[in-house]
């Protein structure tokens, strides 16, 4: 993901014509992808102490 996020920072900054687009771009989504992986960590972190925040949230979808 992260070579995904600087391949496409590069492409909108030539595509722009800005190397200060690039460093805006790199920040975004670095930003995006902790994140995304920060989320991921609250999660996987509930389902391993069965918080009950999460098992009720189960139970609403089923």
């Amino acid at each position: 993901m992260t070579i995904l996020a600087f391949m496409w920072s590069g492409a909108f900054a030539v595509y722009f014509g800005s190397i200060i687009y690039f460093g805006l771009s790199v920040a975004a989504h670095i930003v995006l992808i902790l994140m995304f992986f920060f989320t991921m960590a609250v999660f996987y972190d509930a389902e391993k102490n069965k918080s009950s925040w999460l098992l009720k949230l189960r139970e609403k979808d089923l």
